[in-house]
């Protein structure tokens, strides 16, 4: 796939030089295109860089791997975005890393879909630590890489890159949902930091049996 990463900080760069490894072909967005491109020419292969409206032209799908507080502006920057996947990773965590820094309800990533009209928004990679991306096995259990959204192409899409990532990938229904799976990013920043669990930590769904 091609894949476009606006965001060049430790999450959007650990994401693409993961999928540029399994063979995606990534574009990575900045506000300083040189930066994107520096980022892209260390990971070697398979990446690119430039603007965010330039690296939203590039791919059907768009991560978004920056602070919440930078999503608006950098939404109006990207262009048309009519018909594209954006998959929203952004935790919206005050500064204190203590509580919500919006309402819960709209979540994060319905504000999302309101600013980017036209778009397909799926909420995912919120909810683990970017340390962890490249080991998302625990023993002998797989964490949980809960999605939600409304378009279920999009959702099979993200599925599939969720599993290039190694997640047990767990559909948690429409993009109201996010209400409910955006909160577990906080719980996550409240045990790996305020608890003193460190980063070494991620949510999994036990059941007895699979789900028909």
């Amino acid at each position: 796939m091609k894949i476009t990463i606006i965001g060049t900080g430790r999450l959007g760069s650990t994401l693409g030089k993961i999928w540029a490894e399994k063979g995606h072909m990534i574009m990575f967005g900045s506000q300083d295109p040189q930066k994107a491109i520096k980022l892209a020419n260390s990971i070697g292969f398979n990446a690119t860089g430039g603007t965010y409206e330039q690296a939203s032209k590039f791919s059907e799908i768009i991560i978004l791997a920056v602070p919440w507080s930078g999503v608006k502006e950098i939404i109006k920057k990207a262009g048309d975005l009519e018909g594209k996947i954006i998959v929203d990773s952004t935790t919206t965590a005050a500064p204190s890393l203590g509580g919500l820094s919006t309402e819960p309800t709209p979540s994060a990533a319905e504000n999302v879909a309101k600013w980017a009209v036209g778009a397909k928004v799926i909420k995912a990679v919120h909810t683990i630590g970017v340390e962890s991306l490249n080991k998302t096995h625990f023993g002998t259990q797989e964490a949980s890489l809960f999605i939600c959204g409304d378009d279920l192409d999009a959702k099979s899409k993200l599925k599939q890159l969720g599993q290039d990532l190694s997640f047990e990938v767990i559909d948690a229904g429409p993009l109201t949902n996010a209400r409910l799976i955006e909160p577990l990013a906080i719980l996550w920043i409240e045990l790996a930091y305020n608890q003193g669990m460190g980063t070494d930590i991620a949510f999994t769904l036990l059941r007895r049996r699979m789900a028909k």
